[in-house]
């Protein structure tokens, strides 16, 4: 089976990381879940499509980042068994590519709000 596949970043941000992220997250129709210094954010795009996630994890100003789409069996079986269970967003070649490219839309509105490089 394939491996796991994330786009992960690690920045430094001064801000109130929530407040942000949850505004974000309301305009993109994303659900939110805070544990402790832990953000993620999660959103289903459909049937036989992988739900995006976002991840964020602040320590003092520095930001983990982390999205992926998390491949669903359904998902799974319709490639032929050649997705990985977690799949990074960057485009090129591989597997999933219009959900990548849905999903990149999505969180590169989030990167730009913070500042950040876009998903290329």
């Amino acid at each position: 089976m394939p491996k796991k596949s994330r786009t992960i970043r690690s920045f430094q941000f001064k801000e109130d990381l929530l407040p942000i992220v949850k505004k974000w997250a309301e305009d993109q129709r994303f659900t939110v879940e805070v544990d402790g210094n832990t953000i993620t954010c999660e959103k289903g795009i459909g049937l036989m499509t992988s739900p995006i996630t976002v991840t964020l994890e602040k320590t003092k100003e520095t930001v983990q980042f982390e999205a992926y789409l998390k491949v669903d069996a359904i998902t799974m079986f319709s490639s032929l068994l050649m997705a990985p269970e977690e799949m990074h967003l960057e485009s090129g070649d591989g597997e999933l590519t219009m959900e990548r490219k849905y999903g990149r839309d999505k969180v590169n509105k989030l990167l730009e709000i913070l500042g950040q490089p876009l998903i290329e």
